[in-house]
């Protein structure tokens, strides 16, 4: 990883997939007249789909902003603590290790911090992954069970792996057309030793699930849940590097 600095801010970047960021590639208004802008994503949080600017294929943007009470005086500022506590460039360096372990996640490009006096805002860029859909736009008809052991020994390895996710739930695990399972959106993630909170993240997806019964009549069983924790309880073929 390199780093750039900008006018009040800094930019962390994969030089082996942005050579020179610019402020820019994290502007949605400049995006937009540049034609670059492709998609807009609505899950628990607006993301963009650009096109990617040196190479072919895409980008994810996502701004960070703050959730729940707090967001209605501060939206998307956060206490400013050094370039490397920012939000933007932790979920980045924790991205770079999951790539290091093979984990299937969104791969990262860069990230930018602007600072404003005690606060800053920040930004994120990741590749696109291309043919998903997130597990709760999945579920509003029965799926198989090998559909959910999948799902269950997908996050065995990231636990597996020392891999904490701060926010798991339906609308942050993707499916692709393979049947492929990505974990997304890293935010205030972090590697540490398993323990108990690797159950503490699978009661969090479970909990997420349910509401998405509750209110959209999801089509999810006791036999579906119930095969995701047999995968999770699988042996893992390659043992986490």
């Amino acid at each position: 990883m390199l780093c750039t600095p900008i006018r009040y801010g800094a930019i962390l970047y994969d030089p082996a997939r942005i050579s020179h960021p610019l402020d820019e590639d994290f502007d949605v208004n400049r995006l937009i007249e540049a034609g670059r802008l492709l998609a807009v994503g609505h899950g628990r949080g607006k993301v963009w789909f650009v096109s990617a600017r040196e190479a072919e294929g895409s980008w994810v943007l996502r701004h960070y902003r703050r959730g729940g009470l707090l967001a209605r005086l501060v939206r998307d500022r956060y206490l400013w603590c050094g370039g490397e506590a920012t939000r933007a460039f932790r979920e980045l360096r924790l991205l770079a290790a999951l790539e290091r372990l093979d984990l299937p996640a969104a791969r990262p490009v860069a990230a930018r911090y602007e600072r404003s006096w005690l606060g800053y805002r920040a930004d994120l860029l990741t590749l696109a992954i291309p043919d998903t859909q997130s597990l709760a736009a999945l579920i509003d008809k029965p799926r198989d069970l090998p559909f959910w052991r999948v799902i269950g020994r997908t996050l065995r390895r990231f636990h597996s792996a020392g891999i904490y996710h701060a926010d798991l739930n339906a609308h942050n695990v993707l499916i692709d057309g393979q049947g492929t399972v990505y974990l997304v959106d890293f935010d205030r993630g972090a590697q540490r030793t398993p323990g108990a909170w690797c159950n503490a993240n699978i009661s969090r997806l479970h909990r997420s699930i349910n509401k998405l019964r509750a209110k959209q009549g999801a089509q999810v069983s006791s036999a579906d849940w119930s095969a995701l924790l047999d995968g999770y309880a699988e042996p893992l073929s390659e043992p986490s590097r």
